[in-house]
């Protein structure tokens, strides 16, 4: 169960926004690329990258975004499970070190 968290809500509700955004724009193009979503707020920098490698060196820190590989867009709420998952381990001082790392939403419910 996710625990209410109004801040949480418009993060993961930012963050669905701008993935439909990108899949509207790009359509099938996005599939296999990767978008780092900030865990601030939810924002993206609107590009799509050709690996979560590249995509974590774009950021100013790695552990300040969840990095999501294009499988389709997620449902709202795999994606705030998503976010909340990644924001945890951080917080925990863990992270997903291996740059081909890619863990799916849906596996988080």
């Amino acid at each position: 169960m996710i625990a209410d968290d109004p801040a949480k809500e418009d993060r993961a509700k930012r963050a669905y926004d701008q993935l439909r955004l990108l899949h509207t724009i790009h359509g099938d193009d996005c599939a296999g690329r990767w978008v780092a979503i900030s865990l601030a707020d939810g924002s993206t920098d609107t590009r799509l990258y050709e690996s979560k490698a590249e995509a974590i060196r774009f950021q100013l820190h790695e552990t300040q975004c969840a990095y999501f590989c294009f499988q389709g867009v997620p449902l709202l709420r795999e994606l705030r499970y998503y976010l909340d998952f990644n924001e945890q381990l951080y917080d925990q001082g863990f992270h997903l070190a291996d740059p081909a790392t890619y863990v799916n939403p849906e596996a988080l419910l």
